[in-house]
């Protein structure tokens, strides 16, 4: 596994490379959304701490926090202390709904493209790869936080999205990425997966794609490397120069 140790450019292509050798050429490229391709994840952590002070809860440790961004809303039980477990139901019911009023009202305005999104798609396009997502959200926020990609005029190069509800099962289990190489129509040993978080990794590599981590999300480099990634760069501007057309 390769990291971003200072090896650049060359770095990525030789583990390319090497992925090419053992498998033959990449049919497609699947990517987590939040902090992968979008910048949300310092506005999901402003979200969580007003959101439990609307409700009166105390500020959850980070950790707690990461853990809930993971999982969607099925997570909101991480922020429920253990001495409040008895009304936990009625306490997740209520931050989702100061959440919701709260996200709507800053959400749009501070989430954008990670840097190097739009032309890594383009590349992407010239080389001829089909493009995927794969995102624990749920459908009626999907357009929402798709929005920094039709902004940039890159929405229509995605091929297939799948959501929370696309699936019976979430990563890290490897149900979700195995779903979107379906929808491509190609090889999961033959595609690439990129995500932020430490479930990423593991659904990456248990659905048996070449899985790269991007430290522009949730999860640092250590939480990355402990679940075996073949590569892990800065952000997905690291990977442009691999894909270039001809």
């Amino acid at each position: 596994m390769k990291g971003p140790d200072g090896q650049g450019n060359a770095g990525v292509r030789q583990a390319f490379e090497g992925f090419e050798r053992e498998r033959g050429s990449v049919q497609a490229v699947m990517f987590d959304l939040d902090g992968t391709l979008i910048d949300s994840i310092p506005t999901y952590f402003r979200i969580v701490a007003a959101m439990l002070d609307e409700v009166g809860l105390p500020q959850a440790p980070r950790e707690a926090v990461a853990a809930m961004i993971k999982e969607g809303m099925t997570g909101f039980r991480h922020l429920i202390p253990g001495s409040m477990a008895h009304r936990r139901e009625e306490l997740i019911e209520a931050c989702i709904r100061a959440g919701k009023e709260i996200s709507a009202r800053i959400y749009s305005d501070s989430v954008g493209l990670i840097p190097g999104v739009q032309t890594l798609f383009q590349r992407l396009k010239e080389s001829g790869l089909r493009i995927g997502i794969v995102t624990a959200s749920h459908t009626r926020f999907i357009d929402r936080k798709l929005l920094p990609l039709k902004e940039a005029g890159i929405h229509e190069l995605i091929d297939a999205v799948i959501v929370i509800e696309d699936t019976t099962k979430m990563k890290p289990d490897p149900e979700p990425v195995m779903a979107c190489a379906r929808r491509l129509r190609v090889e999961e040993g033959r595609s690439v997966y990129v995500g932020d978080a430490d479930v990423d990794m593991m659904a990456g590599r248990r659905a048996g794609t070449f899985t790269v981590g991007v430290l522009t999300g949730v999860d640092d480099y250590d939480a990355l490397a402990a679940n075996g990634p073949d590569l892990i760069v800065q952000g997905v501007r690291d990977l442009v120069p691999w894909f270039a057309a001809g």
